[in-house]
Formats: C-alpha cells, sequence, structure tokens
C-alpha cells in the first residue's frame, strides 16, 4: 500500500471497518494505477462530527486541485462553483434540477449528508475551479456504508469529469431560454400597438368573445368605453405627424394610469381608444369615463418638448348584457 494519509487504519476503530477500508484503499489504488478518467475516492466521517476526510483520493484529482492528499477535503469543498443534482418525481418525463452555489452548499451541508445517508448513495454534478484556474463539471457517483456503533459512515465513490456534456446542456439551455424570451416578446407584439403599448384590436375582439361567450342570466356584466380624440386633426398640423404620434403615446399613458386589473385599454385606430371593464355597470364605467376625460383635458402633452398640447375627448359607454 502507498502512503497512507487517512484516519481509520491508524485510529481506534473496530477491525472490520479496517479490514473494510484497507480492502477499498487496494481496489481503488489498482484502479488508480489504470490511468482511466475514473477517479475514485474514499470519504469519511463520524455522525457527530463536522468533518469529512479522505481514506483514499485518486492522483489525478489531486492533480486538478492543486495541493497535498492531507488538504484534498478543504481544497475540494473550496473549488465548487456549483452542485447540480437530478431527481425524478412521480410521472415527470424530464429530471428536475436542483442547483446550489458555493455558500449554499456551505449552508446546507449537514441536510445533504443526511439526504445521502438515508437514501445510501449520492449522485450530484459539480461545476469546479480547478488548480489551473480553469472550469470543469465533475459529476460525483458513490455508495454510501454505515457503520453505526462506532458512528462512522463512508463513502465509496467515482469522480468523472463531464465538462463536455455539461457545457453542451448550457447551452441548450441558454438557446431554450433565447427561444423563450423571442416567443414571448413575438406574442407580446402580436397582441400590443406598437406606438401606445396599449392592446390592438386583434386582442379586443378576441376578448370580448369570450366575455360575452355565457348568456344572461349567467353572463356577468362588463361595459366599453369608446372614445376618440377632439379635433386631433389640428394637433398633427400644428405639430407635424412625430409629435401627433407622441400625443397620442403619452394619451394612452393618461389612459392606462387611471385602470386597475382586469381593466384595459385598447388603441382601436388613430386617435380612437376603447376600454374595456369587466365587471363594471353602466353607472360605474360613466364615473370612470368622466375621470378619464377630465385627466385628458387637464394632462399637458409634449412638455419634454416644449410644445404644451392640450387636447379634449369625447367618450360613449356600452354594458354587457344590456345594450347588448
Amino acid at each position: 500500500m502507498d502512503a497512507y494519509y487517512g484516519r481509520i487504519l491508524t485510529g481506534k476503530y473496530s477491525a472490520p471497518l479496517k479490514a473494510r477500508i484497507e480492502q477499498c484503499i487496494l481496489h481503488c489504488q489498482s484502479f488508480d494505477d489504470l490511468g482511466t478518467p475514473a477517479m475514485p475516492y474514499i470519504s469519511a466521517w463520524r455522525s457527530k462530527e463536522n468533518t469529512i476526510w479522505y481514506e483514499f483520493v485518486s492522483r489525478r484529482l489531486i492533480e486538478l486541485l492543486g495541493c497535498d492528499y492531507s488538504e484534498a477535503p478543504q481544497h475540494f469543498r473550496e473549488s465548487i462553483i456549483e452542485r447540480h443534482r437530478y431527481t425524478r418525481k412521480f410521472s415527470r418525463k424530464r429530471p428536475s434540477e436542483e442547483i446550489l452555489k458555493r455558500n449554499e452548499v456551505n449552508v446546507k451541508k449537514l441536510k445533504l449528508r443526511r439526504e445521502v445517508i438515508r437514501q445510501g448513495a449520492l449522485d450530484a454534478v459539480y461545476k469546479f475551479k480547478t488548480a489551473a484556474s480553469g472550469t470543469c463539471w465533475i459529476k460525483d457517483q458513490a455508495a454510501i456504508e454505515a457503520y453505526k456503533p462506532e458512528g462512522v459512515y463512508i463513502s465509496l465513490g467515482n469522480l468523472t469529469i463531464v465538462t463536455k456534456e455539461m457545457e453542451a446542456e448550457e447551452r441548450l439551455k441558454e438557446t431554450q431560454k433565447s427561444l423563450q424570451k423571442s416567443e414571448k416578446k413575438y406574442r407580446d407584439q402580436a397582441i400590443h400597438d406598437s406606438l401606445t403599448r396599449l392592446y390592438n384590436t386583434r386582442y379586443l375582439y378576441k376578448s370580448l368573445a369570450a366575455l360575452t361567450k355565457k348568456r344572461p342570466p349567467k353572463a356577468k356584466p362588463f361595459s366599453l368605453i369608446f372614445m376618440d380624440i377632439d379635433n386631433f386633426k389640428q394637433v398633427v398640423d400644428t405639430n407635424g405627424h412625430l409629435n401627433a404620434s407622441k400625443t397620442l403615446r403619452e394619451i394612452a399613458a393618461t389612459i392606462k394610469s387611471t385602470l386597475s386589473e382586469p381593466a384595459y385599454g385598447v388603441a382601436y385606430g388613430g386617435d380612437e381608444f376603447v376600454v374595456v371593464l369587466p365587471g363594471f355597470d353602466k353607472q360605474q364605467a360613466l364615473l370612470l369615463a368622466e375621470t378619464i376625460r377630465l385627466r385628458i383635458r387637464d394632462k399637458t402633452y409634449l412638455k419634454s418638448s416644449n410644445l404644451n398640447v392640450h387636447v379634449s375627448a369625447s367618450l360613449g359607454i356600452s354594458t354587457f348584457p344590456e345594450d347588448a
């Protein structure tokens, strides 16, 4: 046996435990001498202590860590960037992924250790900082053996570098995230007006179909406010099309500021707007329409451009199912 740096063979432990460790070390050394990519190890800990030590660790892992054998447990712990664990629950087709950062691993280490003891096995992947200041991914698989009379647990494990696989998975995740972001963006664009960021008529018609689907008396009331800006052509003629568009955008913001979900505004076309008011009866809709009218009348638009535009609006209301 090569130089020994563990504790069990030289400590006050039972003969069966020492015999088991000596046997496992001989097997690990033989395997390590083959020079395969796998990195065998034997770690151990006492149930009443907070320290893990190695009874055996592969030479290749020592090279990755850039430390002495006696320093390996601490260096391994400090080299962890992330810990990934995959679990399959119930009928899920894809396993769920739990990701812990280094500080979270340290905080939860006792809980993680109890979980490993309960399952009798360890299966995790670590994003790992190497001695050469690079990063790699290491898959850790181990079986746990308990020697309860002595309060000792040993982990017979194997580490494998899986950098290519995990980097490919990271690229796949980034691609999926980008696609989801693009999909959300296009869905948003499909139902919103590009100028005002209010909903568009496509969304309005779909929403109205849903709101009117149920017939009285089961149907819930809702109201619409239809409005247009008075003499808006004068704003265009005086300030130009670009500033007129900016005015419409600011008017839309005024409308939106008066609403609370589930109410919403719609850019109906040009200087026309619709406000949809689920659950509003006619009187409630009338009060809100007057609030919007006064806010638009009292607001000064294009102040940032020093144009100080004032407009007024005409509004009408309709209530379902009373008026339809």
